[in-house]
């Protein structure tokens, strides 16, 4: 299973002034090859009849080419600009693999192109310049990486050689083996470089765990205050607080707000890059506990599925008011999805994302009918109601947690689909769900409790 592990580097001055110079030539590489796309792109507009149209847009008449696809690619591209300086600034397969990420934009801008004419997506673009002397990543594929005594050595050219330095090392961390990286790319962060190592550790995804019983499941409701609220078909639930990562955001607004003060829109600078960087991490680190804490809790549980509430978009446009725009946008509960994904396949759990339109105001005790968005008749209504904030009061007066009634909700969208038993979802597991912090309560301990346990599972699933 490949993927992609970023660490810091610790670059000494002589190795940061020579990666600047590659990631310099990185982006001009880039530019060069966008200019020629643009210009090969035109001129064969230019030769062809009725290629330009005049249309109206809102009350003013624009003039502008019509929209085709673009016949270069890769090849090409190499081809041409084989005696470009940047090219030969940077080893071969670098600039190879620099060319081939343009390559890439063109493909997607052609499948964009097919899609417009089919009303799918709004007129695109061809690929843009990058600002004039930014950074680009550069990218070194396995070929290009020789590894002796712990460290990989990538090539370097020949006009490289000697104006900047002779051999640059890229220390390799302890928990890789060499024999997995596929893949090094070195990339410009905020002021710092990144070392993503890409790796192939030979793991499959496991299609069925033999130790998981599939006929069960934990289904999530997010949200702000209760980032994310869970309910199992085995009658528990809990919810993981999000009050930690709102105050972290909060304190991300008001020190960007400080710096930015009196400054330009654009105006960046080193201690906005020290925030930023503060704040990436700060989520990265809530996305990685969150995901493997839910995913222990279905191995320790033997639960097969995992379903979560989540409606594509909804955040774009978000009209919430200020404040729980600033509290519930920035959370980054699709980040934590995408990983709950990845991290489910290695174990054999399926994770299954549904639109969860209705759940909250529909009554799960109740059984109320679930529809999905857009589809919901004129005369439907709930049969229970929200009293308060996070307490839901159903048709025989019963009050439940909100955010657990919304979770048994979304679990009963998919239950016949999975083939899965809301039996034992009753009240008392919506009523008192267990909250999880998951920077203080979860203690190095049960961390060092759930390895142990997960390295048992692995031994005997094998």
């Amino acid at each position: 299973m490949y993927r992609t592990i970023p660490v810091r580097a610790r670059f000494t001055s002589e190795e940061n002034a020579f990666w600047l110079d590659q990631c310099q030539h990185a982006s001009s590489l880039i530019n060069c090859a966008v200019y020629h796309i643009r210009q090969t792109h035109y001129t064969r507009l230019q030769e062809m009849d009725n290629a330009y149209t005049t249309y109206w847009r809102a009350d003013e008449l624009r003039c502008s080419w019509k929209t085709y696809q673009c016949n270069s690619s890769y090849p090409e591209l190499d081809k041409v600009l084989k005696d470009n300086p940047h090219y030969k600034g940077l080893a071969a397969q670098a600039a190879q693999q620099t060319l081939k990420s343009v390559g890439e934009s063109i493909t997607s801008y052609n499948g964009l192109v097919k899609a417009y004419y089919k009303g799918e997506v709004d007129r695109p673009s061809l690929p843009k310049y990058r600002k004039k002397g930014g950074l680009a990543a550069v990218t070194f594929p396995r070929q290009a990486l020789s590894f002796k005594d712990g460290y990989f050595k990538p090539s370097i050219s020949k006009q490289t050689k000697p104006e900047l330095i002779i051999e640059i090392k890229l220390k390799l961390p302890d928990f890789i083996d060499s024999d997995w990286v596929k893949q090094v790319t070195i990339r410009p962060c905020l002021g710092e470089f990144m070392i993503d190592w890409v790796i192939d550790d030979e793991k499959k995804p496991i299609k069925v765990n033999p130790n998981l019983d599939y006929s069960h499941a934990w289904s999530f409701d997010h949200g702000g205050t209760n980032w994310l609220t869970g309910v199992s078909t085995r009658g528990k639930s809990f919810i993981i607080d999000g009050r930690k990562l709102k105050a972290m955001n909060q304190g991300y607004c008001r020190l960007v707000a400080k710096y930015k003060q009196g400054k330009p829109d654009f105006y960046w600078d080193s201690n906005l890059n020290r925030v930023q960087r503060k704040r990436n991490n700060q989520m990265r680190d809530a996305i990685n506990k969150a995901a493997r804490f839910i995913v222990n809790r279905c191995l320790n549980d033997k639960i097969g599925n995992i379903i979560i509430g989540w409606n594509d978009g909804h955040k774009v446009g978000s009209d919430m008011a200020k404040v729980n725009n600033q509290n519930f946008v920035p959370i980054p509960t699709g980040r934590l999805i995408a990983r709950l994904k990845q991290l489910a396949s290695e174990y054999g759990i399926v994770c299954t994302v549904v639109e969860e339109a209705y759940t909250s105001k529909a009554s799960f005790l109740d059984g109320d009918s679930l529809h999905k968005f857009g589809e919901k008749p004129k005369d439907w209504k709930p049969s229970g109601r929200r009293v308060e904030r996070g307490l839901y009061k159903t048709a025989t007066g019963l009050l439940i947690n909100a955010d657990c009634n919304g979770a048994a909700n979304i679990a009963r969208k998919v239950a016949t689909q999975l083939g899965v038993s809301l039996v034992e979802v009753g009240r008392a597991v919506l009523a008192l769900p267990q909250r999880y912090d998951l920077f203080y309560r979860l203690s190095q301990s049960y961390r060092r409790r759930c390895a142990d346990g997960l390295l048992a599972l692995g031994a005997a699933t094998v």
